[in-house]
Parts: structure tokens; C-alpha cells; sequence
């Protein structure tokens, strides 16, 4: 679809509406949301208005369906978003959702922003949606508001960023036969993990393997386990408790150079430009 046609089907619309109530919190009231690239994180009850397109999105995120029932706009089209979902919209992608008169819809969501490309946004880039165990990520981001708005301890504030940002990755996150294999490989990052360990260790061909993860996840196996080493190596990164060197050793780089040219190459920016960003500056406005 070229994008003369996606305009005639969607316009830029961002519409709250009078009816909807929202319950925020942004990276300025919970300063641990720049350990995950996150601008802000939300609940909201939709009124019969409430409606977001948008042509050329600046900012990733996932949209959970909580209880009634919406419509997403994905593949040209206006479609149903029942309970239970997910809908997952990367950057630059066109996509809508809108809530359905005389139905109630209440979503929650998590905005990420592009400035920071690693976590749940590494090589998705059309929106998908998927069913979701609703329960954990509406809760976390019930008691993170909470813990926001009231005593904001900065232990609690980070503890429930992390929980929100888990349940996220977990939302989005590829499933099927690969994931308890990506699941040992994520314990083991430091293991100089090749593709025939990860063909022996899933029991299954080179080939078969291959076949598999493009079908799942759409890249190579060794093309996944370095984005798994990248998420790895931000979070450890924002924490300003290991040098580069220990970082680099912990996601399975013997040499530093080759982790800082794998890590600008796949987030952006170097080792040490990304730390200085993540812990030393304001991140900019999102739209």
C-alpha cells in the first residue's frame, strides 16, 4: 500500500475527548524509565471519542486491551480489538486505534521512546497484534501510578519500572518452539554461543533451526542472541555499576572494540555515548 493510500485511509487524529479518563506517569515523575528508553506509561478509560492516528509516528508502543472492546487500525484496515490483546505499533509504522461508541474500552499502555533503540523494538517493523496475559502488566502499572503519586520512593519507582518494562518485553516477545532455547541463552549471554550450539541445544538441524526462526522472529538465530546481548548490555549500562570492559565480558565480548562497534551498530550509539544519555541528560519531547 503506498502512502497516498494509506492517507486516504487514515489521518493524523489525536483525539482524548471529554468522556475519557487517564491515569500518566512520564519519564520526568519516574526518572527510572530511562534505564528502558520509556517516555511514559498509562491507563486509560475511553470515552466514546477517544480516538489516535498517526501517519509517521516518533515513538513505539504497546497498547494492551484491558476489559471492552476497541478498534486497531493495521494492513489498511479497521479492525477489532477485543480483551486480551496486544497491540504492538514500532516507529514510522501508520497505524490507528479507536475506541467503539457505546462500548466501554479500558486499555493500558507503554511509550518508548526512539531515541534508545534497544528492549521489545529490535526488529519488529510493521504493527502485529497478539493476545496477552492482561492481569500482570495492567496491575504493574496500577501500583507504579500509585507509587507515583503518593510516597514516589525511588527503590519502589525503580522495582515497578522494571516489572512494567518485563511484562512489555514479555508481550512482545517471540513465543513458539524457540522461546525455551532464548530463554537458556538469555541466563548464559557470556557463552560464546555459535549456531550449532544453539541447533544442539533446541535438537534440531542447522537448517530446521534457520527455518524456524525467521518464521518466529523474522531474523537468523545468531542475529538474535546478539539483540539479546544488546538489551543485556543497556540495562547494565544505565546502571553505572560495570566499566565498559565488565559489560562487554558479561554479554560475551573478550574484546571491548568489537562490543562497542556490535553495540553502536544495533542501539545507536556507543558504550559510552549511550550512558551519558541514559544517566546525564534529559531525554527530549515524544510525539
Amino acid at each position: 500500500m503506498s502512502m497516498l493510500e494509506i492517507n486516504a485511509s487514515l489521518g493524523e487524529k489525536h483525539i482524548i475527548g471529554a468522556q475519557t479518563q487517564e491515569w500518566l506517569i512520564s519519564y520526568k515523575e519516574c526518572a527510572p524509565f530511562r534505564m528502558y528508553g520509556i517516555a511514559l506509561v498509562g491507563i486509560t478509560q475511553a470515552g466514546p471519542q477517544f480516538c489516535f492516528e498517526r501517519l509517521a509516528p516518533t515513538i513505539t508502543q504497546l497498547l494492551v486491551s484491558v476489559e471492552g472492546e476497541g478498534e486497531v487500525w493495521m494492513d489498511g484496515d479497521w479492525r477489532p480489538f477485543e480483551a486480551g490483546n496486544a497491540f504492538f505499533t514500532p516507529a514510522h509504522a501508520p497505524h490507528g486505534y479507536r475506541a467503539v461508541p457505546g462500548k466501554p474500552w479500558r486499555v493500558c499502555w507503554v511509550i518508548y521512546t526512539t531515541e534508545f533503540r534497544h528492549g521489545p523494538t529490535l526488529g519488529i517493523s510493521k504493527p502485529q497484534v497478539a493476545p496477552v496475559d492482561v492481569a500482570p502488566i495492567s496491575s504493574a502499572i496500577q501500583n507504579l501510578h500509585r507509587e507515583a503519586m503518593g510516597a514516589a520512593e525511588p527503590a519502589m519507582l525503580r522495582d515497578w519500572s522494571s516489572l512494567v518494562h518485563a511484562y512489555a518485553q514479555r508481550a512482545i516477545a517471540p513465543t513458539g518452539r524457540l522461546q525455551p532455547l532464548w530463554s537458556d541463552v538469555g541466563l548464559d549471554l557470556a557463552h560464546p554461543w555459535s549456531v550449532e550450539d544453539l541447533a544442539d541445544r533446541a535438537g534440531m538441524s542447522l537448517e530446521h533451526l534457520r527455518r524456524l526462526c525467521h518464521k518466529e522472529i523474522d531474523r537468523s538465530p545468531m542475529r538474535y542472541v546478539t539483540e539479546l546481548r544488546m538489551r543485556q548490555a543497556a540495562a547494565l549500562l544505565a546502571s553505572e555499576s560495570y566499566t565498559i570492559e565488565e559489560v562487554a565480558s558479561r554479554v560475551g565480548y573478550e574484546n571491548p572494540f568489537a562490543f562497542s562497534t556490535a553495540f553502536k551498530r544495533c542501539v545507536g550509539h556507543s558504550p559510552s555515548q549511550y550512558r551519558g544519555k541514559i544517566t546525564g541528560k534529559e531525554i527530549g519531547e515524544f510525539g
